[in-house]
């Protein structure tokens, strides 16, 4: 639960700040005539529809399992966060590259830019808050693990997206501050259109790391070997087993996954005692790792 409210308040900052960030950016994309300012607004208006997703993931993850859905909605999350790398994509990256060739194609002056400067540095300080908020977040849940390993391994597909939403927010900000401050001194008209291909840029790589981790995690991927390792202690310190013959595991979201083991148990135990065995098992290993919400144990003997 407390992972859950952390969460949640990680993607509240990011909307608030997107929001905010994105009408601002709009009016002086319009003030300006400035085509890294409206690659800028889209971004951030699309980043303010991905935070939305993301909580509507969360809410409908939380439903409780019906008969066409045994194993719940938890994997919600995963879907949501699969469409936030399209829209990432297809609005932020594909929009932003296009109208900065059109500008190389027919570049402009820029008016206003002193606006178009104070809302950058705003929306510096803006995503930086929320950056430090996911930056903690991540940092508390990696221990110690560096941070790409740990963009690859989680299974908390809300936390890839925020980080790295909002890492690319600070990477197209300060890229837009820098290139709108060359095109301003130098008085030359590419940069501005520069400035917005980079953003795109920046825009796709993140979107096609985010489908390709979200990819792997709707086809099924397993639990962490650290959780798999645990388990397997569990089952090493009973006596009564003779081998686990494997344990398998599918994570079915970012808190619920499914254990399956086979095993083969001392053969002098009745039916009665192994049943009885299989249930203590199962208790122990949902106290320890409540995530593991869906275990079976199949009794079976090595040939």
């Amino acid at each position: 639960m407390d992972n859950e409210i952390s969460s949640k308040s990680v993607i509240l900052s990011a909307l608030v700040a997107n929001l905010f960030i994105a009408v601002l950016k709009l009016v002086v994309a319009l003030l300006t005539a400035s085509t890294a300012m409206l690659a800028e607004a889209v971004h951030s208006s699309a980043d303010t529809c991905n935070q939305v997703f993301l909580l509507i993931g969360i809410r409908k993850g939380k439903k409780e399992p019906d008969s066409l859905h045994p194993f719940g909605f938890s994997g919600e999350l995963y879907f949501w966060s699969f469409i936030v790398a399209i829209m990432l994509f297809t609005v932020g990256a594909v929009f932003s590259i296009y109208v900065g060739i059109h500008k190389l194609l027919h570049p402009h002056p820029l008016k206003n830019i002193t606006y178009a400067f104070i809302v950058l540095f705003l929306s510096l300080i803006a995503e930086g808050f929320a950056f430090y908020r996911a930056f903690k977040k991540v940092n508390r849940e990696r221990k110690g693990t560096k941070i790409v390993e740990y963009l690859r391994k989680t299974k908390k597909s809300e936390l890839i997206v925020v980080f790295l939403e909002d890492w690319a927010a600070i990477t197209g900000l300060c890229t837009a501050i820098i290139l709108l401050y060359v095109q301003h001194i130098t008085g030359v008209l590419i940069f501005d259109g520069i400035a917005s291909i980079i953003i795109g840029l920046i825009l796709a790589v993140v979107a096609f790391f985010l489908g390709s981790e979200t990819r792997s995690l709707l086809l099924g991927e397993s639990a962490s070997q650290a959780l798999i390792k645990q388990i397997e202690t569990i089952f090493a310190e009973e006596e009564s087993i003779n081998k686990v013959i494997y344990i398998k595991s599918l994570q079915l979201g970012p808190d619920n996954v499914l254990l399956a083991a086979n095993v083969e148990f001392n053969h002098r135990l009745s039916f009665l005692e192994i049943s009885n065995l299989i249930n203590g098992i199962e208790k122990e290993i949902r106290t320890k790792h409540p995530d593991v919400r869906s275990i079976f144990i199949e009794p079976d003997i090595v040939k």
